[in-house]
């Protein structure tokens, strides 16, 4: 991880218990992190930031709704004025609901999922390559781009015969992000960026949206991952050699069935 010592990140969905883990990471390793989040999710970064007074790098929380692309704009340009580009983005930020894709009046729910999970991971990754082609030469070996997916990005687990399902808008959105992953890294060897792509696809993670939005009470005793090793995930990813790129990681809890 020496490599990446001063360099400039971004993570999004930063005040989640993943976003959380992994921004410590990071800036424990002596990277800048600029953290987004909602508004009530950068009170939660500030506190992290006191926690971690001292450490090699930098923590700067930045409010940033990514389903408001203004406000994308806006913190990208703010971050290209000041530091000239980024090194490593993280898509992390994702929401589910508890309706079905059959309810009644449920269009703000499905939508609210995919301008967050499908046109928010893309708008933040369109804005956040701008920024790595603006770098100076010398900063351009490095560039990585990790999305935080989920296994199901690859499978829609069944559900108990009686139980109710969960929102299948939810994995339609990490499908789109399997498929969104595989799009960038072609695109990015079409511009001839020596820029990274990776997939983390985690299992069920504690406290995460899966586990608060399931009804099953199933869930609620089933192995879960902590959040920091998702983090984990992450930093071996972008710690092996310039000449590999892991291009995806499943991980999940031993005893997990899903």
């Amino acid at each position: 991880m020496y490599k990446w010592h001063g360099r400039v990140g971004l993570v999004t969905g930063a005040s989640s218990p993943v976003g959380m883990a992994i921004c410590k990471d990071l800036v424990e390793h002596g990277m800048t992190i600029c953290a987004l989040a909602r508004r009530k999710g950068v009170t939660k970064l500030e506190g992290l930031k006191r926690i971690m007074f001292g450490v090699k790098g930098k923590l700067l929380p930045l409010e940033c709704d990514i389903k408001d692309e203004s406000q994308i704009q806006a913190v990208f340009r703010w971050i290209g004025e000041k530091y000239d580009g980024i090194d490593l983005l993280i898509n992390n930020a994702n929401v589910m609901t508890k309706g079905l894709i059959l309810d009644d009046n449920n269009t703000d729910e499905l939508q609210h999922i995919m301008e967050t999970n499908i046109l928010g991971l893309c708008i933040i990754t369109r804005e956040a390559v701008k920024l790595m082609k603006q770098r100076s030469v010398e900063r351009k070996d490095v560039g990585h781009i990790v999305n935080i997916n989920s296994i199901f990005g690859h499978k829609v687990t069944a559900t108990v015969p009686g139980t109710k399902p969960m929102n299948g808008m939810y994995p339609a959105s990490k499908y789109a992000a399997t498929a969104i992953t595989e799009c960038v890294r072609q695109e990015l060897l079409f511009l001839n960026e020596t820029v990274k792509i990776t997939a983390i696809c985690p299992g069920l993670v504690e406290s995460d949206i899966v586990q608060s939005n399931a009804n099953d009470e199933i869930v609620s005793i089933m192995p879960a991952l902590a959040p920091k090793d998702v983090a984990a995930a992450i930093i071996y990813a972008i710690s092996v050699k310039e000449n590999v790129q892991i291009h995806e990681i499943v991980i999940k809890p031993v005893g997990e069935f899903l």
